[in-house]
């Protein structure tokens, strides 16, 4: 009972919102109505010939197989006609006035999320809105990652209700629409397009546009990977390769993925990984591992540490965090927080 007063009211306040629309549908439906009962009873004629006969007066077409013959019939479609013409006109305004209105909203829509772009830095770009592009959808938004998403369709947009974040309708292969994104201020793009050509085009024009930007493309056929890396792309990633690995490890190791799957998707806490480089004025540079006791205080584990000489993996407690140093981590999300605030002083 309830749902179903949830889906009147909001009927009613799509009748209310189009109220033209409404008022000449039932205008219109009315006459026909009306003039087909007149006809049947003034020219005797059947339902179907007394509808036909409505139709064609009521659009002033006058094929001429069916005519009013008696006197209060034709003095009928006299009076009918003006009126029917005034009402089909009212009719045709309130419906090109809906698809123009339709319009025009998008148009102020799209207008508006172009200006909202403009300021924007530092921001992800989402190309393509598919099967994983939804995916990254969901992940960016989780972790509140600011981000333009863009794609050609807008029922896909209408689809991911992306009304309360940054959107653009438009092919992301085109300079302008990259542009329109804020690529040339944006840290990263990723690109989810479902056709290889197509990605390693966005990608080509993407790096021209930024060169220093980050940028990861999907592939979908193994062979397009050293294509995409030869257009620019810092990662390449391939779908059916990763579900296929982790298939397998599923029948090799099933332990060990279980445990993996079970320690990133714990409800208790939200776990994951983290990179950050080290600022010249933080209280952990040139300090060891173990002098800042870090897995202790903070909860975190520090699984590698790249700097100029290279990637020091599974670094030791001894090892000491120089100024700009990326340091990999991993706990909570709320850990990681709370240690990427304590880096920064």
């Amino acid at each position: 009972m309830k749902e179903w007063k949830v889906v009147l009211s909001a009927l009613h306040n799509v009748l209310n919102k189009y109220r033209h629309l409404r008022n000449s549908l039932i205008a219109i439906n009315s006459i026909v109505l009306l003039a087909t009962i007149a006809f049947m009873i003034f020219e005797d004629l059947p339902f179907f010939q007394s509808l036909w006969l409505t139709v064609i007066t009521v659009l002033t077409v006058g094929y001429g197989d069916v005519v009013p013959l008696t006197k209060e019939g034709k003095v009928f479609a006299m009076v009918m006609i003006p009126i029917a013409i005034g009402i089909v006109s009212y009719g045709v305004g309130a419906i090109a006035s809906v698809m123009l209105e339709g319009e025009l909203s998008r148009a102020m829509k799209e207008k508006r999320m172009k200006k909202k772009i403009k300021g924007l830095s530092d921001h992800i770009i989402v190309c393509g809105l598919g099967r994983v592009g939804s995916q990254v959808l969901e992940q960016l938004k989780h972790r509140n990652i600011p981000a333009v998403y863009i794609d050609n369709d807008f029922d896909v947009i209408e689809t991911h209700r992306l009304h309360d974040q940054y959107y653009l309708i438009g092919d992301a292969t085109e300079d302008s629409v990259l542009l329109d994104a804020g690529i040339e201020k944006a840290s990263g793009l990723v690109i989810t397009l479902p056709n290889d050509a197509e990605n390693v085009f966005t990608t080509l024009t993407a790096a021209e546009l930024n060169p220093g930007l980050h940028i990861v493309a999907r592939a979908e056929k193994v062979e397009s990977i050293n294509k995409l890396q030869k257009a620019g792309a810092s990662k390449v990633i391939n779908p059916s390769l990763i579900g296929g690995k982790q298939m397998v490890m599923s029948i090799v190791k099933p332990l060990s993925v279980e445990y993996v799957d079970m320690m990133f998707q714990t409800q208790k806490k939200d776990y994951g990984f983290e990179e950050i480089s080290l600022p010249d004025r933080s209280p952990f540079a040139n300090q060891s591992i173990a002098e800042n006791d870090i897995r202790k205080r903070y909860g975190v584990t520090i699984v590698a540490i790249l700097r100029e000489e290279g990637l020091i993996s599974n670094p030791n407690p001894s090892e000491k965090l120089k100024p700009h140093d990326k340091i990999i981590m991993f706990g909570s999300e709320e850990e990681l927080s709370r240690f990427e605030t304590a880096l920064n002083g």
